[in-house]
């Protein structure tokens, strides 16, 4: 595997939390501490454009290309769509009181999950509550979904990752191992496994047929941020407090490439979030010293 740095973009002026897809195969979004949403393409760090504005930090982003609506979650519990064609906000949603630390979409639905420890359920078509979660006492911090089994997980802050039916919208089962926050999910797509990263530094990888621990490895130094599946998922990334992105063999979690400032030009603070950009073979990386990194990939 060849991994080379494509570029480093630096327009936020603060840490950058968020990343997602832009509206087109080779743009992306990003935001962070300035509340500054900005558009760019990979291929031109001057096509970077604020597409949108708001008060406090974003934690999350999605852009839902169907209606062009863009959803940001806020440090505060703020949830905003913005209407990208009308360039104006048409929703802002303060039902959560807490941090809202992740986004996703499932069967025309936003999932949100916040640090009150609930997940929402909203309708796309006119942003009315759906139904709302209990699902523990700490933060919710991310949520992956499994179209295939109709199923979602949740990693949370009591150490634990919650696996919830998407039918009857009820916990199935909970699945434990890290002695820490669990900060990352993510279902291994074709396979009955699911990988975890955590504060603890590890990653952890559950037979979901028992719900067993099959493995775990000391995968950094720091907390585990994110897990992003890359090039078919054959491998997945890992971002860490410890200022590196790790590539790792799904087959067995053995270490592929390891990216960090001294071999690579890489991050010198703590990279919290990243994308994988199927068409481009690019990996963008998220940090705390306010840059993103396109990594190209070539196997």
């Amino acid at each position: 595997m060849q991994i080379n740095q494509l570029v480093k973009f630096s327009f936020h002026k603060g840490s950058v939390y968020a990343l997602a897809q832009g509206q087109d195969a080779a743009s992306f979004l990003s935001a962070g501490s300035d509340g500054i949403i900005v558009q760019c393409s990979i291929h031109d760090s001057e096509s970077a454009t604020a597409i949108a504005k708001v008060e406090g930090q974003v934690f999350a982003l999605l852009l839902l290309p169907e209606k062009n609506h863009l959803v940001i979650g806020t440090m505060s519990g703020g949830l905003h769509v913005i209407d990208l064609n009308l360039r104006k906000e048409i929703h802002y949603i303060t039902y959560h009181e807490q941090s809202i630390f992740d986004i996703k979409y499932f069967q025309n639905q936003l999932l949100v999950a916040s640090k009150d420890g609930t997940l929402s359920v909203w309708s796309v078509a006119d942003y009315a509550l759906q139904r709302t979660l209990s699902i523990s006492e700490l933060s919710l911090r991310m949520i992956d979904i499994s179209p295939d089994r109709n199923e979602m997980a949740i990693a949370c802050s009591d150490n634990s990752i919650y696996l919830v039916d998407l039918q009857r919208w009820k916990v199935k089962s909970v699945l434990h191992g890290p002695t820490n926050s669990v900060f990352s999910v993510a279902f291994l797509p074709g396979t009955e496994k699911l990988l975890a990263g955590s504060r603890d530094a590890q990653i952890y990888c559950y037979d979901l047929k028992s719900n067993h621990l099959l493995q775990q490895i000391k995968a950094h130094l720091y907390t585990i941020n994110d897990l992003e599946l890359i090039s078919d998922n054959k491998y997945i990334a890992s971002a860490s407090r410890d200022k590196s992105v790790r590539i790792w063999n799904t087959e067995n979690l053995s270490l592929v490439k390891s990216l960090d400032r001294d071999k690579n030009n890489g991050h010198i603070n703590s990279v919290n979030r990243l994308l994988w950009m199927p068409s481009q073979s690019v990996l963008l990386s998220a940090s705390d010293d306010r840059s993103i990194i396109a990594w190209k990939i070539e196997e």
